[in-house]
């Protein structure tokens, strides 16, 4: 619903109201559970999640953020990118590394409180999420206490993992909020509009585009049903997940493609929200991995063999 009507909406319970409990709450100590859960869940504070670096995407694994250790503290030094809620959070979870040469197990996590641990924070202009902010966060000797270490050494690839299936399916079940606010809008549109003397919905081209646009939508809503059902009972859902996102965003942005092209002119202006659920659903194929992301982990998956 959050996608069907408001895609910045999606992004922020997505991560900050979703997410970043939850990761604290599966791997935070008691202590850390105490201090941030309650405040985020009462939205006193909000939080981002900084993963990806300027050199960082789509290969978690090699990640550049540096932490060194000194006395009773860390000292991060390095940039992250397209950080939301990056400049307006309280808090976050910043993925570093304390030692290059142990590759992916020397990442660890670590929880950023802005009122103990200074860096800067720079908007980034994108082309879609424009009620949310997306940022450049930069740190240079910023000093983090040691006991705000965020699960154990070395294990920050694996609690970054364990949050992208959750992630996946937000995503996936915003991209079927996305196309059937595509499909409300076309029929809208379609029964309304005129042209040689009756309504452009009872041309056959007309209906096809709205028919593919409901069946992929309907497709789209099952395998993010199905993805729920595994994530609620507990199994193994990399399939399932990676599926329902890689299936719903391309559904969407088809669904966005065909419903501009029902609205014509119309669509390609703002006067009407078809231009806003083009550039949402097209934003959608990017985070919590790519489209070709998902392809290689729904192929390793079932081969058994990594294309990577």
């Amino acid at each position: 619903e959050a996608g069907r009507t408001w895609g910045a909406l999606r992004i922020m319970a997505n991560g900050p109201l979703n997410l970043i409990p939850y990761t604290i709450c599966v791997n935070g100590t008691e202590e850390q559970k105490k201090r941030f859960i309650p405040s985020l869940l009462s939205a006193d504070k909000t939080a981002f999640l900084a993963i990806t670096e300027p050199n960082v995407g789509s290969d978690a694994s090699g990640v550049e953020t540096r932490a060194d250790l000194k006395n009773d503290h860390y000292l991060l030094n390095g940039t992250k990118m397209w950080v939301t809620n990056g400049s307006t959070a309280d808090i976050g979870i910043v993925f570093a590394s304390l030692d290059k040469s142990k590759g992916p197990k020397g990442i660890t996590a670590f929880i950023v409180d802005k009122e103990e641990t200074p860096y800067s924070a720079t908007d980034i202009e994108k082309m879609f999420g424009h009620a949310m902010v997306a940022s450049e966060l930069v740190f240079e000797d910023a000093r983090v206490p040691k006991e705000n270490m965020f699960g154990p050494e070395g294990q920050g690839l694996k609690i970054a993992l364990t949050t992208l299936n959750e992630g996946r399916h937000n995503v996936a079940m915003g991209s079927v909020g996305i196309a059937q606010a595509c499909i409300n809008a076309s029929v809208k549109y379609a029964k309304e509009r005129k042209q040689f003397g009756k309504p452009i919905g009872s041309f056959q081209l007309v209906q096809k585009l709205i028919v593919e646009m409901v069946a992929d939508t309907m497709a789209s809503r099952l395998l993010g049903y199905q993805a729920a059902k595994c994530l609620d009972t507990g199994g193994r859902c990399d399939r399932y997940c990676s599926v329902a996102k890689l299936f719903a965003c391309e559904a969407a942005f088809k669904t966005a493609s065909n419903a501009l092209q029902v609205h014509g002119g119309y669509g390609y202006s703002k006067e009407f929200p078809i231009e806003r659920y083009f550039r949402d659903a097209r934003g959608a194929m990017i985070p919590e991995g790519t489209t070709e992301i998902q392809t290689l982990i729904i192929g390793r998956d079932v081969l058994g063999m990594s294309a990577i």
